[in-house]
């Protein structure tokens, strides 16, 4: 499912890892799901028992990406956890507040799992700009990636950073590009096929433009 690096290889240092990266859209799904009081103590058991059941070993390729088989595996723990919750209830006007709007838990998880993989993508970036002496220069520009700048703006970083207004408009237009190409490289590792990939690039870019 996941390639090169995939779960085949080291399915519990990749999906470790992966989750750890992902952590913050697992707490988001079970909070929609669950509620806020439960979500932390639901990520917790997930975590443990994702380890515990060696569920990486069983990922579908039929899938296609870790994203999907992710959303599985928390639609199944909720579920488990949910019907554990009501066996414990035997009101059922309270029964009825443990209601869950899966459609809403399941967009609150892609829209919180593409902000990090928009956020992973950024700090490789950072990473590589610090590496070339050029910290400075992504931190000034980072606001402008996903916003065109007002008026005057880039001359007056520009001059700030002691470079043409020119040369910065380039290196702007060279960080949105290469963010893209980060982004989608990320992407690729967590889709086992190039269709797969296609779809999950374009569901993507529905997410983050809020449609």
């Amino acid at each position: 499912m996941i390639r090169r690096s995939g779960l085949s290889s080291d399915g519990r240092v990749a999906f470790g890892e992966l989750t750890r990266l992902y952590r913050p859209a697992i707490v988001a799904f079970f909070r929609a799901r669950l509620g806020t009081d439960g979500a932390e103590d639901a990520t917790q058991s997930f975590l443990a028992a994702s380890f515990e059941k060696v569920w990486w070993s069983r990922a579908d390729a039929g899938l296609g990406s870790f994203r999907s088989f992710l959303l599985v595996l928390l639609r199944r723990h909720a579920g488990h956890v949910r019907d554990s919750a009501l066996l414990a209830i035997d009101d059922s006007s309270d029964a009825g507040e443990m209601a869950d709007e899966a459609p809403d838990a399941e967009r609150q998880f892609d829209s919180r799992f593409a902000l990090l993989l928009t956020a992973n993508a950024i700090e490789a970036q950072r990473a590589r700009y610090r590496e070339r002496q050029r910290g400075e220069v992504f931190e000034r520009l980072l606001p402008l990636l996903s916003s065109p700048p007002e008026h005057g703006e880039l001359k007056s970083i520009a001059a700030g950073l002691q470079m043409t207004a020119n040369t910065l408009t380039v290196e702007l237009q060279r960080m949105r590009k290469r963010l893209r190409e980060e982004m989608r490289a990320q992407l690729e590792q967590l889709c086992a096929d190039e269709a797969t990939f296609a779809a999950e690039w374009a569901a993507l870019q529905r997410v983050l433009g809020g449609n």
